[in-house]
């Protein structure tokens, strides 16, 4: 009964009806045309064309190369929800084919078009790869389960946890966030000062669990980001407790960044230990408060390739935004001066905690005991030196340009090694030097060239954007 009160929809041509549903959008097609019309539904439910066009419209498939995302001329099984003949009314409550695209759709969940928020959004996601949707075009369409963002700020924490890695595991389970369409973008910003967040990561992706540990499970996870700015900002100084935009902790905790903006205003830009690995190109880590990438732990690994990492290890940016702010960082340092001098730099650093407060004077990059590769990369205007190798720590630099480091407000070295000075008195005491930099096959440069006319084209949020941001409304 109910389709013969809505005949008329029998008198709307093809082409005028898809526009109409492509307005409605995938959430009502899905749960409410049932109520207006059980033809109608059927058949929007089985539309290849329809549910491709949705996949298009919230960025789930991306165009290969920035390609045109224009209906191709391809002819895709026939969208007719309206030719109710009664062939069609027979087998309407009969199960068709699945549909494939509409399987797409509802696998790849969109913020805030299917979820409000990302971290719904990634409960729902499925972290096991399925074979790649055929379609015969210029589209992309993922294999592995994704979270798009539509453009916008979203001021949220995000924690992806590690899935079981048992025996027989042939790889990690994987999930993705990325933006719906790369020429725009999308924020993940986690920037308090309440308490409640002291030294909280923006994003935190690990597989160490106190209780799995106990039980001796083990956990892999593996994260792809891109297309995103992580901006961070939280009370407390603890740079090894977590503050950070990005920390990536543990054995088989693997992301892959790719065109990413990474900035923290209270600590480092990206952390990565106990084991874990990171794989980033065509980003950019600026005006973080502490050292720009902390690569640490023996295990631990990362491959760079055509990144910026500059202005970074100026310490907490609010404390540079004021006079008060100031002079309270000039206490922070003398009060640091005093205790290195008497208690030795772990004292120090675990004591100067209770300042709230972020000194200057950290490196570009900083490796620990871990092994990282850096090519095709801009390292320049960091406070301290561009890059900081120590305790074994082993680095290959190729093709990359380390200008301007200011070295504590004086011309710093473009690399530190720590082995360098103390070489002697490891050998004196039987030590084995593992650690060290390799150049090339590339060479380096470590003048000023071409640099300035690098720094303007680094993206990077500025002051006026970030406070505009952050007065906006949830």
């Amino acid at each position: 009964s109910d389709n013969q009160h809505h005949d008329w929809l029998s008198n709307l041509t093809e082409d005028v009806l898809f526009t109409i549903l492509l307005y409605v959008g995938p959430k009502d097609v899905d749960e409410n045309v049932k109520f207006v019309n059980r033809i109608l539904h059927q058949s929007t439910s089985h539309s290849l064309q329809l549910w491709r066009e949705f996949c298009i419209l919230t960025g789930k498939c991306l165009a290969k190369k920035y390609a045109s995302t224009e209906e191709t001329k391809k002819e895709y099984d026939a969208f007719r929800p309206m030719a109710l003949s009664a062939e069609v009314k027979k087998n309407a409550v009969e199960p068709a084919k699945e549909n494939r695209f509409r399987s797409y759709y509802h696998r790849n969940p969109c913020v805030p078009i299917d979820f409000e928020a990302i971290k719904s959004a990634l409960a729902h996601c499925p972290r096991t790869p399925v074979k790649v949707l055929e379609d015969e075009s210029e589209l992309d369409f993922s294999a592995t389960g994704t979270v798009c963002l539509m453009p916008g700020v979203y001021k949220e924490r995000i924690v992806i946890q590690g899935e079981v890695w048992g025996v027989g595991s042939t790889g990690n389970k994987v999930v993705s966030i990325r933006a719906c369409f790369p020429d725009k973008g999308a924020t993940i910003m986690h920037y308090t000062d309440s308490q409640d967040a002291k030294n909280q990561p923006c994003v935190s992706i690990s597989t160490r669990d106190a209780e799995d540990a106990n039980l001796g499970a083990q956990k892999g996870i593996s994260v792809n980001l891109s297309y995103l700015a992580l901006v961070h900002s939280t009370s407390g100084s603890d740079l090894w407790g977590g503050n950070a935009a990005l920390v990536v902790d543990g054995a088989r905790a693997q992301v892959d960044m790719n065109s990413c903006v990474v900035q923290s205003h209270s600590g480092r830009g990206i952390v990565v230990t106990n084991q874990a690995e990171l794989k980033i190109s065509a980003s950019s880590v600026t005006n973080c408060a502490a050292t720009g990438f902390y690569l640490g732990d023996w295990g631990s690994r990362a491959h760079v390739s055509r990144c910026n990492f500059i202005r970074n290890g100026y310490g907490t940016r609010e404390s540079l935004s004021s006079d008060e702010g100031r002079q309270e960082l000039e206490s922070v340092l003398a009060e640091w001066a005093r205790l290195r001098a008497n208690a030795g730099v772990t004292d120090a650093a675990e004591r100067i905690e209770q300042f709230n407060v972020v000194p200057p004077g950290h490196s570009g990059i900083y490796i620990e005991g871990a092994m990282c590769w850096i090519e095709d990369s801009l390292i320049a205007s960091n406070c301290f030196t561009g890059t900081t190798v120590v305790r074994n720590g082993f680095l290959s630099l190729s093709g990359c340009d380390i200008p301007q480091n200011t070295g504590n407000g004086r011309v710093g070295h473009p690399i530190s090694i720590e082995d360098d000075y103390d070489v002697l008195n490891n050998r004196l005491q039987g030590a084995r030097i593992r650690g060290g930099v390799v150049e090339g096959p590339r060479p380096n440069d470590y003048s000023n060239t071409k640099y300035e006319e690098k720094l303007r084209k680094t993206p990077f949020m500025t002051d006026e954007k970030l406070h505009s941001i952050l007065d906006a409304p949830v």
